[in-house]
């Protein structure tokens, strides 16, 4: 989604009657900048990356990765991306053993196992090195850096947009799609109605690809 404000951002307009390289965009569930609130996150996510004491500034040697920290990261950023309506749903308070004690340390919370689950298996997916620099490089998207700020940034863009939000993304209110769609001279608004959160845009596929086929159905060939 970023990425494809940025694309739309850079597109400019069309010189001696030629189509600009970048002829339409489609940003889900994004923003127009990384605002205080997701940089919080993220941050919250490097700090337990930092914590384990195989960080060590970045130094690690191979074998020997802050990989804790990165489970616990992992763990943090699968709240954000679903809804405390969507949690209770799926897990309410079920616990995994009719012997587990009702809460503490020692308890089975479903929901406590599968933050557990998602974290370790995301190790074998990622570094945490790299998980650091790709949250740094997220908190710099802002669209209206060096373009007067965003209100002209987006006036600007000269390719017609579809933005896609979902009505209950805690991580990417629905508000800073509104902002995207209102500030793009080109550009309309489809809101996902889901209990998913940010997720909803993976999960919701059948509005999601209602979304995207009409649109690329309205552009010109």
């Amino acid at each position: 989604g970023m990425q494809a404000v940025e694309f739309a951002a850079q597109a400019g307009r069309s010189v001696d009657g030629a189509a600009p390289f970048i002829r339409s965009a489609l940003p889900i569930a994004c923003g127009a900048r990384h605002t205080a609130w997701q940089i919080a996150i993220s941050e919250c996510q490097r700090q337990a990356i930092y914590a384990d004491p195989r960080w060590r500034g970045g130094r690690y040697l191979e074998g020997e990765e802050p990989r804790d920290g990165l489970a616990v990261a992992r763990q943090f950023g699968m709240v954000t991306y679903r809804t405390p309506r969507g949690y209770d749903d799926k897990f309410g308070r079920q616990l995994q053993t009719e012997e587990s004690p009702p809460y503490g340390a020692a308890s089975t919370f479903t929901v406590k196992n599968y933050l557990e689950y998602q974290g370790q298996k995301f190790l074998d997916r990622f570094d945490p090195l790299t998980y650091v620099r790709l949250t740094e490089q997220m908190d710099s998207h802002d669209v209206g850096r060096h373009r007067g700020g965003i209100d002209a940034a987006l006036h600007n863009i000269a390719v017609p947009c579809r933005v896609v939000g979902i009505d209950s993304d805690v991580l990417y209110p629905l508000h800073e799609q509104e902002e995207l769609a209102g500030g793009i001279p080109d550009a309309d608004l489809v809101v996902v109605r889901s209990d998913a959160g940010h997720d909803g845009f993976l999960l919701e596929q059948e509005q999601v690809g209602a979304a995207v086929q009409g649109f690329l159905d309205g552009l010109e060939p």
